[in-house]
């Protein structure tokens, strides 16, 4: 597999006047003190009736449908979040406090690498799955990546997709307890691996939709300020001045900085009919998701209700080897 592994990249200079689609699925990194945590909102024209399983160690699955199939037995128990009517793991963290969550990243810009004869597959719409089910860290994912060959599959029946198969367009972002995080990229054939801690590739800490990443880290190396739009750059600039000034201010307690972090997601939240003048379209937040790696919980903010569901490994048996469906949209019959 050709690969770029790019701890803090100097990449080809975009133009800043390029127009991004809306699509704007945003994911912000925040790791200080005793804090590790992490926000993300799933953006999609239409109704997401998301399940919160649980899944004990020991499941074995098979990620992907090929001859090459990989297929495992899982090392550590994980909280996933399964979206739409394909079911598919958007969003997952293991008992270990690695998370690994799919953006959506356009197929102008996606190209598998080639798949190579005898190397394992994975499907792109399997790659979280994959990642908490057997590693307990961003870098162990990593050190791992070039044993499988991450390769193109459809999603079928997405929201404004009924009865098609669409290939997958999909980016991840990862980070884990220690601070580390990576955002994967599979760009004309090659495989584009951005890692390191905020202090090392602090623009990794953040990650939207198109363009490539490369696009967002110009905008960074610029200085960028973000407008009010709800495109992707946009939304994800936002988030990044949240996350900078919570750094800036030294927000070192757990609790405190989780309570700021509501200001990020506050900040990409597009409600469900904002428009955006660019493109005229809307793409609305369905839900916003934090993490805190530490204490092994997360938060599901659904954006057409008003509880809070908060979910953690109590909640399930981590040694057996089911799923087990811990939370469910209260409305999921409409």
């Amino acid at each position: 597999m050709k690969k770029s592994v790019l701890s803090l990249a100097v990449v080809v200079t975009l133009s800043t006047g390029y127009i991004a689609n809306s699509v704007a699925c945003t994911s912000a990194i925040y790791n200080n003190g005793e804090a590790s945590l992490s926000v993300r909102t799933m953006d999609w024209f239409g109704h997401d009736d998301a399940i919160v399983v649980g899944a004990g160690k020991g499941i074995t699955s098979q990620y992907g449908d090929t001859a090459e199939a990989m297929k495992t037995k899982s090392k550590y128990a994980s909280i996933k979040i399964k979206s739409f009517t394909p079911q598919l793991v958007a969003e997952a963290m293991n008992d270990n406090g690695l998370v690994a969550r799919i953006l959506y990243l356009g197929n102008d810009y996606t190209e598998m690498a080639p798949d190579r004869t005898g190397v394992p597959d994975v499907a792109a719409s399997q790659f979280p799955n994959y990642a908490v089910d057997n590693f307990g860290s961003v870098a162990e994912v990593i050190h791992h990546l070039d044993n499988i060959d991450v390769i193109q599959d459809k999603v079928c029946d997405l929201p404004g997709h009924e009865n098609e198969c669409i290939a997958a367009p999909v980016h991840y972002h990862l980070t884990d307890a220690s601070g580390q995080s990576a955002v994967i990229e599979f760009i004309k054939g090659e495989v584009k691996i951005y890692q390191g801690d905020v202090t090392e590739a602090a623009s990794v800490q953040y990650l939207s939709n198109d363009p490539e990443f490369g696009f967002h880290m110009n905008l960074d190396k610029e200085q960028t300020e973000s407008g009010s739009t709800i495109r992707a750059f946009d939304r994800r600039l936002r988030a990044k001045e949240v996350i900078e000034d919570m750094y800036a201010r030294d927000v070192t307690d757990n609790q405190l900085a989780l309570n700021s972090l509501k200001a990020a997601g506050a900040s990409v939240f597009s409600g469900y009919d904002q428009l955006d003048p660019y493109v005229n379209n809307v793409f609305p937040t369905l839900w916003t998701i934090y993490t805190d790696q530490n204490a092994k919980e997360i938060y599901l903010d659904r954006y057409d209700t008003w509880q809070v569901e908060q979910y953690d490994f109590t909640m399930f048996d981590n040694n057996d080897a089911q799923v087990v469906v811990l939370g469910a949209h209260p409305n999921s019959n409409k």
